[in-house]
């Protein structure tokens, strides 16, 4: 039976397994929900009145509508912001706060959290659960490394605790919500590229990723961060170097521009039209931790630096080579040309030797080459 006023579906049935009247209805979330209405499907004692089966069919359709109507009072009752407009929101909200890094960070949170939600991203706010918060960490940790799930549920965290403050939830359901440590073989030193991978990228990459790695590479490894928010007047034509002030030391350097590198950025220059100032790269930086993540699906596409291992019963497909791996790569020959240790040093950007050390990661070939340069006996 259905009924003529209720403006969700609603209707009442019988069920095998009980002797009441059952009501289904559409809940003002959109969802279904089925609820005894109490009411005793054969009639009898209803409430201290003894009621016939006809009787009993109309007051279990009353019933029914008075719980539709309640759950729709309660609902209404409620903030039900949905978790993707106060996610939104609350970057909006702080945009101002806090640094840009921060907010790219938190929008690809976001991203990947309404992915895992599914239409369950324009739920209330106040439906996300601890239980939901603990799948997606779970669901991440198959996909990446622990730090950046860390990330990940530190940005989440911070618009529920804004939410909590606005007393739109009651707790932070990531309180209390552990991270899976890396695995045994899964947090690895990432290998240097081969200078026949950093050619393939840059002739075979979109353009703003190829320029990237060929000014990271032509300024002897400078960070992904460093290198998307390259700009023009960095480059001193005159002097021929490139100026930088290192974002994660704030070392001051001024890189020497190899000719074919000053032919290449200043044609590129003249080709935006010469201008004072202005990013490289206008469409990267915005990614934020975006971009580390679209540069290692890059890797992926073109099968560079790829390892396939086994984790928790799981295989994983991971990289093996990041964008930091372009350092590797300039520290690595520098060294095999016969540079010094404290010049090279000097062009990449490190202070400590032990630092400097690590990055140093020779293939076999260099490695031989090494050896046959000492005397034979």
């Amino acid at each position: 039976m259905s009924k003529d006023f209720y403006k969700g579906r609603l209707s009442i049935n019988k069920e095998k397994t009980s002797p009441y009247w059952m009501v289904s209805f559409q809940g003002p979330d959109g969802k279904m929900r089925r609820r005894s209405t109490k009411v005793p499907v054969a009639g009898g004692m209803f409430e201290g009145v003894k009621i016939t089966a006809k009787l009993a069919e109309k007051l279990a359709y009353q019933r029914g509508v008075q719980m539709a109507c309640a759950a729709e009072t309660e609902y209404e009752s409620h903030n039900n912001i949905s978790v993707r407009d106060w996610c939104e929101g609350y970057i909006s909200r702080n945009a101002g706060r806090i640094s840009a890094r921060t907010v790219n960070n938190a929008r690809t949170a976001y991203k990947f959290l309404y992915t895992f939600l599914g239409s369950r991203a324009s739920a209330p706010m106040r439906l996300l659960t601890k239980a939901d918060i603990k799948n997606f960490v779970a669901t991440r940790r198959e996909q990446v490394r622990a730090e950046t799930v860390k990330k990940d549920l530190a940005a989440i965290s911070q618009a529920c605790k804004d939410a909590v403050d606005a007393e739109i939830i009651d707790k932070n359901p990531c309180q209390g919500v552990s991270i899976p440590a890396d695995r045994a073989g899964e947090k690895r030193i990432k290998e240097a590229f081969t200078l026949e991978e950093i050619r393939y990228m840059i002739d075979k990459f979109p353009p703003q990723w190829s320029s990237a790695v060929r000014c990271s590479f032509e300024t002897f490894g400078q960070r992904l961060g460093d290198i998307l928010r390259l700009d023009w007047s960095q480059f001193d034509w005159n002097a021929r170097v490139v100026r930088f002030v290192t974002g994660k030391t704030g070392r001051v350097l001024a890189q020497p521009m190899r000719d074919g590198f000053y032919t290449w950025a200043y044609a590129e220059w003249q080709k935006a039209g010469c201008p004072e100032s202005g990013l490289l790269h206008p469409d990267l930086l915005p990614l934020g931790d975006g971009a580390s993540y679209q540069f290692g699906t890059l890797l992926r596409t073109h099968g560079i630096g790829l390892l396939h291992g086994s984790f928790g019963g799981r295989r994983r497909v991971m990289n093996s080579k990041s964008f930091h791996s372009i350092r590797a790569t300039c520290a690595t020959l520098l060294h095999a040309s016969g540079v010094s240790q404290g010049m090279a040093m000097e062009l990449v950007g490190h202070d400590s030797q032990d630092v400097h050390s690590v990055y140093i990661r020779p293939t076999s070939d260099q490695l031989r080459d090494a050896a046959n340069a000492l005397p034979s006996i």
